[in-house]
This record gives structure tokens, C-alpha cells and sequence, in this order.
């Protein structure tokens, strides 16, 4: 799979001027793209054109490029089978990760909480990802349109291993009492059919989701922030400005993509994360970076919520 990277440069001289604010260079097997801040605009086809000449399959847009530059470029290019790197991808490799550094920030443990996983039937779904939280989490709750299959493995997972997962798709009840929601694949709209309880944290892994129900006082997640070893690090600044340019995250997922991970079982990129030492630092909301204070402060409503009910 051959990466471009996309990038914004001040740059009036050299190459630039041959190829007409356009430059070029190889980074391991895949591409440099330099453009020139000056005449963005008028080179859209032009970049497109050098996207298909060099048969890139991939695309990582730097911070500045994205919105409406990176919209245009990927009309331009019209390929469905063009990947386009937003860190979404890792995001749904390391959710588990992520509610374990909430659950760590609010010093609370997975074996006292329940967790919440919601998805829409989706073709070829490998549902290999429900083990991390089924074997950490007092009880797993499976929301679903995809009952017939989830009923199937809760039937096996009871009869062979002895372990409960719940199961459901009630849109005024499954979601009412939950904590913590790990959004799969709903958006906004699908996912404002359910009653949510006021005070969750919701985590949007594929769709950037803002539930914003009149009485929601909880937190969407959307996305999130890594810590990388030295030596990616040192690999990353060979393309750009690291968080001012390329974010770590974005940057790691085409690490993964460009070895073909997302082709290997789900096992062995967690396994592949682990190795490579990535580690959360921060999660991101609706309103930008979301503070330990706000956590903890979810988490003291949800049991005072709870002390009420006893």
C-alpha cells in the first residue's frame, strides 16, 4: 500500500518552480507531497494528477489541508477504494484502551463497572473485539439490530465459558441507565433514537457524534491523542511538523496501514500496538481536550445518581 502525505510549505524556489508549486519526495516506500501555500487553489487537479501517476492508495492530509482542500482533492480523485487516514482506524483498534484510561482517570475498576457497546448490523464485522471487554468488565451489554448473531454468541459464551452478556436493542431502555458507551458505527441521528443516560460518556469511534440531547450533561469522545517511542518519532519528523502538522495519531495509523495490519486478525495489530509502546494521553470532545476534572466529575454524578436510587 504506497502512503502520500499532504502537506502546506512556504516554499518559492527549487523544485517548486518546476513542477509548478507541487513537490515530490520519497519517504521509505511512499510520498512527500509539498504544496505551495501560495497557489493551493489552483493546483487541486494538478495534485490529483500526481496522486494517480504514482499510484498512492492512501492519503494523509496535514492539519491545515483538511475541510474543504481535502474534500475536493478526494471528488477529484473519486476512488472508492482510496483510503484516506483521519486516525479513526486506530481509534477503533484502542477502544479498549481508551475506556480503560477513563475507568484509570476516575479511579474506579472495570470489574465493579458496566459497559456498553453499540453497533448497527454491519456485513463481515468481526465481533472478535467484544473479548477484551467481556473477560475485564462485570458485565458486558451488547445494544444491537444484529440480535439473531449476538444472541448466538451470548448463548455460546454461557454455555461454554459460564459468562453473561446482556443483549438488546430497546431504544428507551438499553442505554438509560448506561455509564460508559462505546459507539461502533451508529450516527448522530441513529444514535439519538435511544434514551441515553444524562450523565454518560460516550465514546464515537467511527462517526464523529455530538449527542446533544436537551437533558445530556455527559461527554462525547471523538477523538484522541498518543504518545509514540522516540524512534517514530524521529521517523515522523522526516515528513512534517509533528501535532503542528500531522497529528501522532494519524501518523501511527498509516504506520499500521502501510503494513498491512488491518488485513491481520485483530489479535495481532493489538498485539503490534502493545509492542510499539502506544499510549493514550488525552481524549478529545466536542469543546476540545477533556480534563481528568471532567471524568471524575461524571463519575461522582453517576454515583450520586446511584446512592439516590438505594
Amino acid at each position: 500500500m504506497v502512503v502520500g502525505y499532504i502537506k502546506e510549505e512556504n516554499i518559492n524556489s527549487g523544485i517548486f518552480q518546476k513542477i509548478k508549486g507541487i513537490e515530490i519526495r520519497k519517504f521509505d516506500n511512499n510520498y512527500v507531497i509539498a504544496i505551495s501555500n501560495r497557489n493551493k487553489i489552483s493546483i487541486k487537479k494538478r495534485l490529483a494528477k500526481y496522486i494517480e501517476k504514482l499510484k498512492i492508495e492512501t492519503l494523509v492530509f496535514a492539519n491545515e489541508l483538511e475541510g474543504s482542500f481535502k474534500e475536493e482533492i478526494c471528488t477529484i480523485l473519486g476512488k472508492k477504494q482510496l483510503v484516506i487516514v483521519n486516525g479513526k482506524k486506530l481509534m477503533e483498534y484502542m477502544e479498549f484502551e481508551i475506556v480503560k484510561y477513563i475507568i484509570n482517570k476516575q479511579k474506579t475498576s472495570m470489574r465493579q463497572e458496566d459497559i456498553y457497546i453499540v453497533f448497527k448490523k454491519e456485513e463481515g464485522l468481526d465481533l472478535n473485539f467484544l473479548k477484551k471487554f467481556i473477560e475485564n468488565f462485570k458485565v458486558t451489554n451488547i445494544v444491537t439490530n444484529d440480535i439473531e448473531r449476538l444472541k448466538n454468541v451470548q448463548n455460546n459464551l454461557l454455555e461454554n465459558d459460564g459468562i453473561l452478556i446482556a443483549v438488546s436493542n430497546n431504544k428507551k431502555k438499553a442505554l438509560k441507565r448506561a455509564k460508559y458507551i462505546i459507539n461502533l458505527n451508529l450516527n448522530k441521528e441513529e444514535l439519538e433514537k435511544y434514551t441515553i443516560n444524562r450523565n454518560s460518556i460516550i465514546i464515537n469511534i467511527r462517526e464523529e457524534v455530538k449527542y446533544n440531547n436537551s437533558s445530556f450533561d455527559g461527554i462525547n469522545i471523538n477523538y484522541f491523542n498518543i504518545s509514540c517511542p522516540d524512534e517514530y518519532i524521529e521517523k515522523f519528523e522526516q515528513i512534517g511538523n509533528i501535532e503542528v502538522s500531522f497529528s501522532l495519531v494519524k501518523l501511527y495509523e498509516s504506520i499500521l496501514l502501510c503494513d498491512n495490519m488491518q488485513k491481520q486478525k485483530i489479535e495481532a495489530v493489538y498485539e503490534r500496538i502493545s509492542k510499539d509502546d502506544i499510549r493514550i494521553t488525552g481524549l478529545i470532545g466536542n469543546n476540545g481536550p477533556i480534563s481528568d476534572e471532567e471524568l471524575q466529575k461524571i463519575h461522582k454524578a453517576n454515583l450520586d445518581k446511584m446512592r439516590k436510587l438505594v
